[in-house]
């Protein structure tokens, strides 16, 4: 027994050791953490195997790609530039290997030709920006989901039972107080958890990534942000637990919280997004771009004409078969790039007016914010995605800008100035936008958080034994 004038914080402790005992000798309990341990090893060992898969393969292609420049003898420009181009690729970042994500919505790849950017990925769908892989079993998945269950299946009944059978009382009799009571309950609980949660897709990751700067920075956040999204549905747990009812009426109400803010409340976000704002149809992109086509190659002559005044400089070129063809071709692809720019302004505009609002209305679900949070932290969000896009049409235009002069000429390089056109390099973004960017969803978690943790000890000032 712990002496009367004991601290606060010995006395919390004191009471932690003992419903560690507790707990551990549950062999549900026991059963319960190795399941989900497992759970987690096993989606984090399916993410690390499919991240070496993806570097090997993007290693693979980058080796190829400048092993065959370097082999080339002689190439015409527009063989080069169009045909085969060049693929530029976005390697997985330092955690990729805990979140899918928007990973198989967006493609990590694109082939930069010397035409249009719009034409070259207009095949490439455009999804919900809160349409994650719902799909897909990853460490992220299991963290969003199945984590806050195991928090409710071992919290629902912190001292219900113990109030009906009457040891609490007796508990209570001793010099301790309620609350200390509760904290050591509440402690242990986001203890042995936490451990797991953290550790295990952290040390998985580390398999399958550098452990550079990158790695660090990303773990910390990660870790930051898994222990605050835990804290969110711990406070829940212990509101409801301070409420008085009894076990089964508190595992009911904590089952009936998660699926409404874990499942139904997205659900209903995604639809009201759908709703106010409605992507334009894909199919009327696929006819409008087989249109502009059509009747690019009808109108050839006529556009050659065109693009001969718009291009004074290639009007000296001579007019032989190849160059003839060279200059269609381009004419062709701007004149569809042109048809195609105020449909894709619309499908982008549209995207930006989805997002912002999913931004806000996210704030309604902490595994809708949590979930933003971890895959802005994985890489595997859609800013990653946009920064890929931007940076593959900077390096288009460099791309252009090197051919479209020798494509327009019918020139055939030579080693040495195939050697000299751009190659693709990924300059990832900065960390301190990512930073930002999930700091605010972690503070936004953490004051949810505090705000549940101090309603739920204020509720139990009054708690009914």
């Amino acid at each position: 027994m712990m002496h009367p004038r004991a601290g606060y914080g010995g006395l919390v402790a004191f009471l932690a050791r003992h419903e560690w005992r507790v707990l551990s000798s549950s062999a549900i309990t026991r059963v319960v953490l190795v399941v989900f341990a497992m759970v987690l090893l096993i989606a984090g060992l399916l993410g690390a195997a499919r991240t070496l898969r993806e570097r090997e393969t993007v290693r693979t292609f980058e080796q190829r790609a400048v092993q065959q420049r370097l082999q080339t003898t002689a190439i015409r420009a527009d063989v080069a530039a169009n045909e085969r181009g060049w693929l530029a690729l976005l390697p997985p970042s330092a955690l990729a290997a805990l979140a899918v994500g928007q990973g198989d919505v967006y493609p990590n790849y694109i082939k930069v030709t010397a035409r249009s950017l719009d034409a070259m990925v207009s095949g490439d769908q455009i999804e919900h920006p809160q349409a994650v892989a719902s799909g897909a079993f990853d460490v992220a998945f299991v963290i969003l989901f199945l984590y806050p269950l195991l928090i409710f299946a071992i919290s629902f009944d912190l001292t219900a039972s113990e109030r009906d059978r009457g040891t609490l009382r007796m508990v209570l009799s001793q010099p301790v107080t309620l609350g200390q009571v509760v904290a050591g309950k509440m402690i242990v609980r986001a203890l042995i958890l936490a451990v797991p949660v953290v550790a295990i897709p952290i040390a998985v990751a580390a398999t399958a990534s550098p452990l550079d700067a990158q790695f660090v920075l990303r773990g910390v956040t990660w870790t930051m942000a898994v222990l605050v999204y835990g804290f969110v549905w711990h406070g829940l747990a212990l509101v409801v637990n301070a409420r008085g009812l009894s076990a089964p009426a508190n595992a009911l109400v904590l089952a009936g919280l998660w699926l409404l803010l874990s499942v139904v409340g997205p659900s209903f976000v995604n639809l009201a997004i759908a709703v106010q704002y409605p992507m334009p149809s894909r199919v009327q992109a696929a006819v409008e771009a087989r249109n502009a086509t059509q009747e690019a190659t009808v109108q050839g002559s006529q556009q050659l004409g065109q693009f001969l005044q718009d291009h004074p400089t290639s009007a000296n070129v001579g007019r032989d078969g190849m160059r003839q063809f060279a200059m269609l071709q381009a004419s062709r692809d701007q004149r569809v790039a042109d048809r195609l720019q105020a449909v894709e302004a619309s499908f982008d505009a549209q995207l930006r007016r989805q997002r912002q609002l999913a931004s806000w209305l996210s704030l309604l679900s902490p595994t809708m914010v949590a979930q933003v949070a971890l895959l802005d932290i994985a890489g595997a969000s859609t800013y990653r995605f946009d920064h890929f896009r931007e940076a593959v049409s900077v390096f288009q235009r460099d791309w252009r800008s090197f051919f479209e002069p020798r494509v327009l000429d019918a020139a055939t390089l030579t080693p040495a100035e195939y050697a000299a056109a751009p190659t693709w390099h990924y300059q990832p973004e900065l960390p301190v936008f990512m930073i930002n960017r999930v700091m605010l969803r972690v503070v936004a978690l953490a004051a949810l958080a505090a705000v549940l943790w101090w309603v739920g000890f204020k509720r139990y000032e009054g708690y009914q034994l």
